[in-house]
């Protein structure tokens, strides 16, 4: 999150980054606690955020990989009989 404070934007942190890597580890599934860690660190709460509003439009999480070096995080989606991969990739 993001917070505009005199003239400057300011990353305010909300929530550990230790408990994000936890919950990019239950909720999406990534395995290995270092990618889920890096992811965390990369992508804050962004990703889970995307994967609970995808979910409510009906869709499922399959699997998730993250590309070390593309510091990418591979989202594989299904709703009813088609399949997609959301890319998540910092510039």
């Amino acid at each position: 999150m993001y917070k505009f404070l005199e003239g400057e934007i300011t990353m305010v942190v909300n929530v550990d980054v230790f408990e994000l890597a936890k919950r990019y580890h239950k909720e999406l599934g990534i395995k290995e606690p270092s990618f889920a860690t890096l992811s965390a660190e990369i992508f804050g709460e962004l990703a889970l955020q995307i994967v609970d509003y995808l979910k409510s439009e009906g869709y499922m999480l399959k699997d998730t990989r993250f590309i070390d070096y593309e510091k990418s995080l591979v989202l594989e989606l299904i709703k009813a009989d088609k399949s997609f991969e959301l890319v998540l990739r910092k510039l």
